[in-house]
This record gives structure tokens, sequence and C-alpha cells, in this order.
């Protein structure tokens, strides 16, 4: 029956669904094949009492360690984009680099600081993802998402959202789409901004080995950031089993081999622990946690 709404993969690894990279597993993950798809799927899995998670790319999450004994969503094929003038519509599994250089190679300003982001747009919707300044909500319209098997169309100012947060957070709603409204500008200048602030990811941050983004947000508290705490403490380098602290950047931690959940979340408490025993500074996860139940 899961079969008439999409590709249907069977006790599938979630390796290559988070960019930890921690292998645990889920019974079934589906890719619907459209909106359409996606909400009749959705009202079956209501009406059947089946168990179920949206996975995007896995970017700002830490997986548990225990099976997923249900169904792992995934929006890969709801990718679809449309550019009008300076409206964009586009649908949430669209990678957000790729409608950032659909936008910029129509001479349209707002995403390119944040191409090099490696999510999707639904994920960058939900977590308010930004980066060098920008996020996201600035150049939101509206959301469209899927509630009790009813699609709806959230203005802006009816979505409550903050730094690196949104209400979708602690939702069971599914963003399917959103607007944005964007500027013109010269698509050889943005462009350059994608590469310098490309250039600048390479020269700080922990790309070659995998990781979840910036595990804390940084201290309204303090003039320091998170990472510059955790550098001020000596924890770069420090590492439960195969979790360690970037030693390029204080707030990664990279998965240096076969780190399990249990790894990222025991290295995560002691370095909150350590933070608060210094400066007396709580720090607060940017990185979801993912329970299965």
């Amino acid at each position: 029956m899961l079969n008439d709404f999409g590709e249907v993969f069977k006790d599938v690894s979630l390796k290559n669904y988070n960019t930890y990279r921690i292998n645990t597993y889920a019974d079934y993950l589906v890719k619907p094949s459209n909106i359409t798809c996606l909400v009749n799927l959705i009202k079956y899995l209501n009406e059947n009492n089946y168990k179920y998670y949206i996975l995007g790319k896995g970017s700002n999450v830490i997986l548990p360690d225990t099976k997923f004994k249900g169904v792992i969503i995934n929006l890969d094929n709801i990718n679809n984009f449309e550019i009008k003038d300076n409206d964009v519509y586009a649908e949430a599994g669209i990678m957000l680099s790729t409608i950032a250089k659909e936008t910029i190679n129509k001479n349209l300003k707002g995403l390119e600081n944040l191409a090099n982001i490696p999510g999707t747009l639904g994920g960058a919707l939900v977590g308010n993802a930004g980066a060098y300044g920008t996020e996201i909500y600035d150049v939101v319209e509206d959301v469209t998402i899927l509630r009790d098997d009813s699609l709806i169309t959230l203005k802006k100012e009816d979505i409550k959202y903050s730094y690196r947060y949104t209400m979708f957070k602690d939702s069971m709603s599914i963003i399917v789409s959103c607007h944005l409204k964007l500027s013109k500008d010269n698509s050889k200048e943005l462009l350059k901004i994608v590469k310098d602030n490309q250039v600048k990811r390479m020269n700080t941050q922990p790309l070659k080995y995998p990781n979840a983004g910036s595990v804390f947000k940084n201290p309204s508290s303090s003039s320091y950031s998170a990472g510059k705490l955790i550098d001020e403490i000596n924890l770069k380098g420090y590492h439960i089993n195969d979790a360690y602290v970037s030693t390029m950047h204080g707030n990664f931690i990279v998965n240096m081999g076969n780190a399990t959940s249990k790894d990222i979340l025991d290295l995560i408490t002691y370095i909150k622990e350590q933070v608060y025993n210094k400066y007396n500074i709580e720090l607060e996860l940017e990185q979801r946690i993912v329970k299965w139940d």
C-alpha cells in the first residue's frame, strides 16, 4: 500500500539521511512523488496508526541509535519551484543551495548568504536557518503546511520565529512549500558573495568530516561566541569515542569514524557542563535532538 504514494525502502539505514552519518535504521522510508501523494500518505498513516517522522537531509539533527518502528518520510521528490519577477514559489524538498543558485541566476538578491548551507528549503524554514547576518525569514512571505490532513497557508506575521527557531520545531505540522520575496541585484556581485562565503567556510569549518553544523546557539549573555567559549577552555580535540570537538572550530562536533548518537549527546553534555562551570553560561542547542518515542 505504501507504494501507492511513492518510492518505498524497507529496513533502511538512515546513515545517508543525516550529516553526522549516525548509522540508525527505520522500518520504512517513503519518498512521496508529489504534494498530493504526501497528503494522502499522511492520511493513510494516521488512519492506520503508523508512526512517522519527516526527515530531509538531516543537516541539523541528531538521530537516535535505536531503530525507528515506523515510516520515515523524505521529501526529496517534492522539489518544484517557480520564479516570477521577484517572487519565488518553491517546494520544501528542494536544496537551499539549488534555489539560491537559481534565484541568483535571475539576478535576485536574498538567498546568497544561505547558498552554502547543506540542507533543504523545508529544513531551513523549520529552523530559521541563517548565516552572515541574514536568515531565511528575512525573505519569507508565506509558508504552506500540512496540518491534520489539510494544506494551510500561513502569512509571515502568523508565524512565530526567532534566532534559529520557529514554531514548527514544536509542531507536528509539515512544511510543504513557501513563497519568498526577493529583490533585484547583479548576479555577478551575488555570485562573488557566495564564493567569498564558501572560502570562509572552508577555512573555518571542518567540512571534510561528518557534522551537523553549529552545535550551540551563540549566547546573548556573552560577547564571546559559543565556539570561542569552547575554545577558551581548551576543549578542541576532546572526544568521546569517535565524536570529537573539531580542532578547527569549537562549535562543531565531527564524527571521526563510527560515532553513535550517545557519543555525540554525551559530548554535548560534557561541553555544556564545562562552559557552565567556567562562565556560568548555559549553552543552548542549535541542533535538534530527535526522539522516536
